[in-house]
């Protein structure tokens, strides 16, 4: 039995319509929704489908009394559960549904389910926990990602295929967000959130400081943008609102993030050779998505016009997308590289602002927590003591005993060696922004690109070929800051 798994409509009928007719191509026996249709005519739509439909509730669905009519009327292929979440079984397979991924995490790594599928961040995920398929379709409306997708859930093979839709458009378009945001009051919309009318939740940096001048320059010089630095110094923020200026000057943005990028090389043929232990990513996992990454940059640089971002997150501690740091071999890259359209920001607290920051993960994170958004406290603090040392070698003399107090000298110091190769602009951090963000969640979500499982796979055992055992891979990633 193949399942289609669509979410977040967002009242985009177009990309609905395009949809359903891919849905034909491939035989689909059951549509679930997951919330978040915003309109009652996208009920109706649905409802006079040849294919029956599931749907639970999202947060953005208003008009339930004109959803629930829709789904009672004679031969209405549409069923609407009481819930945000719900449970289902088709071909002797369990499935969990939920508009929520905090819903749905935990009943993936139950055990209990084959499948569990969730939606509100409209971003994919496509991953197993165990035997367990955990996936998000991504979104209809293309309006945070630009793409429109949805999934198929192939029972029989139990597979997941995510379907991406040619000729999407998305209604948020700058005309539209534009005119709303000026007649939108008077007229009475009730979809304030979804036309973009709450711009002022969005811009957290005043236009006015100074740290808003350099993301701003950024945006008008650079082809592409690399945030770094350790966990704790605010580079989901700065990230966010990057983007949000971006958007505004109608800029076109890719997004790479390590943490996403990652994920996608956790597949069960990579664990055979690199498994995760200890929460640890393995070095050989480390080296295959660095890899990805340089081959995807010169893809990415080919296939790009004039005016287009690359938006890139990368840690670069321990290894994370180091690569981007240290001196390529392949010319046209290390051009880029050194080049002024290749600009890397690393964030830089004051102690007051670290200190606020820290005090902060306390109370958002727990030591015991097992999904979270950022670093726990320890490890932030180990990985600041990591960063002294490292000063130490760089000629520094910072007493180790205990745990070393953060400088943001000695971090400016050591990133600046790290990223002698590179154009690097400190964002020098001494102001606490208010966010206003419902949700922390929110500002990680970036609708980053990931490789596929095959992809993944296949740079993996390319590793495999290049390095006979662990010991040179290893050695390559302990002494990951020497570029």
């Amino acid at each position: 039995m193949k399942i289609a798994i669509i979410s977040d409509i967002h009242e985009n009928f177009h990309n609905l319509i395009l949809a359903l007719q891919e849905m034909e191509k491939h035989n689909i026996e059951q549509i679930i929704c997951l919330g978040d249709l915003m309109n009652s005519g996208i009920a109706k739509l649905l409802a006079t489908q040849a294919i029956p439909v599931f749907m639970i509730w999202g947060n953005n669905d208003g008009e339930k009394v004109e959803i629930t009519l829709a789904a009672k009327r004679e031969n209405s292929a549409l069923t609407v559960s009481t819930k945000v979440y719900d449970f289902l079984a088709f071909d002797n397979k369990k499935i969990f549904i939920s508009h929520y991924e905090d819903l749905a995490l935990p009943m993936a790594k139950s055990g209990e389910y084959d499948s569990v599928f969730y939606g509100h961040t409209h971003l994919i995920q496509k991953e197993k926990i165990g035997d367990c398929w955990i996936v998000n379709p991504g979104e209809i409306s293309a309006g945070k990602t630009k793409k429109a997708t949805f999934a198929i859930y192939d029972t029989s093979a139990n597979q997941i295929e995510i379907i991406e839709l040619k000729d999407a458009i998305s209604l948020k378009t700058p005309l539209m967000e534009a005119y709303f945001k000026k007649h939108g009051p008077k007229m009475g919309l009730r979809s304030k959130k979804a036309m973009g009318l709450m711009n002022e939740k969005a811009s957290i940096i005043p236009n006015t400081s100074p740290v808003y001048k350099i993301l701003e320059n950024a945006v008008n010089t650079a082809k592409a943008v690399v945030f770094t630095g350790l966990p704790g110094v605010g580079k989901s923020l700065y990230i966010n609102q990057f983007q949000v200026i971006a958007k505004a000057k109608g800029k076109k943005v890719t997004v790479i993030q390590w943490d996403v990028a990652r994920k996608s090389f956790e597949t069960k043929e990579i664990a055979k050779h690199y498994p995760i232990e200890n929460d640890e990513v393995h070095n050989g996992v480390k080296l295959s998505v660095g890899a990805w990454l340089l081959d995807t940059i010169k893809n990415w640089l080919a296939e790009h016009q004039q005016g287009d971002l690359l938006l890139i997150e990368a840690p670069l501690v321990g290894h994370r997308f180091i690569e981007l740091a240290k001196l390529q071999s392949d010319k046209v890259l290390e051009d880029f590289f050194k080049s002024d359209a290749f600009q890397m920001l690393i964030p830089i607290p004051s102690k007051k602002v670290r200190t606020k920051i820290e005090a902060d993960r306390k109370k958002q994170v727990a030591e015991d927590a097992k999904t979270w958004m950022g670093a726990k406290p320890s490890v932030m603090l180990l990985l600041w003591k990591m960063i002294c040392g490292i000063a130490n070698e760089f000629g520094k003399n910072i007493p180790m005993e205990g745990q070393p107090p953060y400088d943001p000298k000695v971090y400016e110091f050591v990133f600046g060696k790290i990223l002698q190769h590179r154009h690097f602009t400190p964002l020098h951090i001494n102001e606490i922004y208010k966010v206003n963000f419902e949700n922390e969640a929110d500002l990680h979500n970036t609708g980053s690109i990931a490789a596929s499982e095959k992809v993944a796979n296949e740079y993996a055992a390319a590793l495999r070929q290049k390095y006979d055992g662990m010991e040179e891979i290893d050695a390559i990633v302990d002494r990951w800051y020497l570029t």
